[in-house]
């Protein structure tokens, strides 16, 4: 079932994070960079299994962004849609912490994972950017309570996803389950039916919009899904682009909750802090109950 969370924040770094050393203020808030997974993460959970993994295919995801297809031949090796791995690097002291954007499905049936890492000098990042070759071997752990994992006979709802930059992971990995969901349940009716999927993707350029064929691929043949696009930085190239100039609004966020059932709605929020915390007010002040809202901050 779905982690209910009596707060909705969580403790996790991402793969933006930039190594600074910890600021003690308590057990979730941290100071952007903090970059010491293992401690940031204490209190989530893991799943216990640790499986070595292979690096099978490497592309570019975007100007920043570098993606990756890890192999896994361990069946006893499993995640949630929204989850993270621990990586164990071969002599690398740091352990890296970076989300699946690929559906736990895809695990299933291919043993294969993917991964969206930013660039930066934090050893784990910089290893996948300059050093992660082919064949190159790792050792993966599960871990994290933000995730959406509904199971038969579970009460269908709505989820509203939003994400800011590389925060699209978790959120992209939750829309291609639900997706697959669907899939599974027009051939099996007796399976879980999800709800409506729309998803609020900012980035600051047209660039950095993530796996965008790939989404857009989704929602144009599962009328259930539906995906809107900001940039922040940049105006679209014509005005009859579909994606958006601008920040996601009250405004925005009240039109996407009004396509939606309220009732039973589930709302997931990853990226920056501050974007996280507009959004969070944003919500609740279109009416939506704390509650409804789970988030997760990379900093």
């Amino acid at each position: 079932m779905m982690m209910m969370m009596r707060t909705p924040t969580v403790v996790r770094i991402l793969s933006t994070a930039t190594p600074k050393e910890e600021v003690n203020t308590g057990p979730v808030v941290r100071e952007e960079g903090s970059g010491k997974h293992l401690k940031i993460t204490a209190q989530n959970t893991r799943l216990p299994v640790i499986a070595q993994a292979v690096v099978i295919d490497i592309r570019e995801e975007s100007p920043t962004v570098r993606g990756l297809t890890l192999q896994v031949d361990n069946p006893d090796f499993t995640f949630r849609a929204g989850q993270w791995v621990d990586m164990f690097i071969p002599g690398m002291e740091t352990v890296g912490g970076f989300s699946m954007y690929s559906s736990p499905i895809l695990l299933s049936e291919t043993g294969t994972l993917q991964l969206g890492v930013k660039f930066s000098r934090w050893p784990p990042a910089y290893w996948v950017h300059k050093q992660c070759k082919i064949q190159s071997k790792v050792a993966i752990r599960a871990g994290g309570d933000f995730y959406y994992s509904p199971e038969v006979g579970e009460a269908s709802y709505d989820l509203l996803l939003v994400g800011g930059g590389v925060g699209i992971n978790p959120l992209a990995s939750m829309f291609l389950h639900a997706n697959t969901l669907h899939q599974i349940h027009k051939k099996n009716p007796e399976k879980y039916r999800p709800g409506k999927i729309l998803l609020l993707y900012s980035a600051k350029t047209y660039e950095e919009l993530l796996y965008k064929t790939l989404l857009d691929n989704i929602s144009s043949s599962t009328p259930e899904t539906a995906v809107q696009y900001f940039t922040t930085r940049e105006q679209p190239a014509s005005a009859s682009s579909p994606v958006k100039y601008g920040r996601i609004t009250q405004e925005v966020l009240k039109s996407a909750i009004d396509s939606l059932d309220t009732s039973s709605l589930k709302t997931f929020i990853c990226g920056p802090p501050p974007m996280i915390e507009n959004i969070n007010q944003h919500l609740l002040s279109c009416g939506l109950l704390q509650n409804q809202i789970f988030y997760e901050k990379w900093w």
